[in-house]
């Protein structure tokens, strides 16, 4: 493609923030030998006092006792809200207090909407808008959810809710394989498979020690491989790649 090869003729070296871009860029012509895989790294999001977790709680409507699972996307198809919504659904029905929080706006909100009510959980799914601060959700939250398959990099939400030590559910897309890793960090299952997403979830609500393990690996591979200041050095790092190979010819 023309992208590509302006790509190849004028680039020295091109950052992709996930494999999943990576490959997106070789399959428009750019030599793969010209890009370097940095993921995206984030600042920490500030742990809330117990005071403001509760006062949180009572902003989301969750009650005590209740476990709460967020989802933080634009509302879009390929982000796959439906698939989190059927997988309440699946959680609810085995009998497990919990609030289904999903943070965004967009087109398919009237849809979910009348999906949860069809679904009957429409008391259990809170629909939150766009969030200027997603800090108190994700203090609150037990275990994020990325449903997408389609358009996705590394998620910086994901990021973010691991360095407060969430354990995350994300389908094999894009750039969450590159985020998650299985049993460490959180569970990865297939995209647009609500059962599986669902057992996924179950699984993790009903074993506090899995749970507490993944806790700790969010917390621990967030420091080792996502923190804005290890962006920083390998981005730094890479530049000084390119000039000690005296730029482009």
């Amino acid at each position: 493609t023309i992208n590509g090869w302006i790509n190849n003729r004028y680039c020295d070296g091109i950052i992709a923030v996930a494999g999943a871009a990576r490959q997106n860029l070789i399959d428009t012509g750019v030599d793969p030998n010209k890009i370097t895989v940095l993921l995206n790294g984030v600042k920490s999001v500030t742990e809330l006092s117990g005071p403001e977790k509760s006062a949180a709680r009572k902003q989301f409507g969750v009650y005590d006792g209740q476990k709460v699972i967020s989802i933080v996307a634009r509302l879009n198809p390929v982000k796959g809200h439906e698939y989190f919504i059927r997988a309440a659904k699946k959680v609810l029905d085995r009998g497990i207090q919990a609030k289904f929080i999903i943070a965004g706006t967009g087109e398919m909100l009237g849809r979910l909407r009348q999906l949860s009510l069809e679904l009957g959980v429409d008391s259990n799914v809170v629909f939150a808008g766009f969030l200027e601060d997603v800090a108190p959700l994700l203090n609150i939250t037990d275990i994020q959810v990325n449903a997408s398959f389609g358009t996705e990099a590394t998620s910086l939400s994901l990021l973010e809710g691991m360095s407060l030590g969430i354990p995350a559910v994300v389908s094999d897309f894009g750039g969450n394989p590159g985020v998650i890793t299985p049993e460490k960090n959180g569970i990865i299952v297939p995209q647009r498979d609500a059962d599986a997403l669902a057992d996924a979830l179950i699984g993790l609500l009903e074993n506090e020690q899995l749970m507490s393990a993944l806790k700790n690996g969010a917390k621990e591979i967030y420091h080792e491989k996502f923190t804005a200041e290890v962006m920083s050095r390998k981005i730094e790092s890479f530049y000084f790649k390119l000039l000690e190979k005296g730029g482009h010819q």
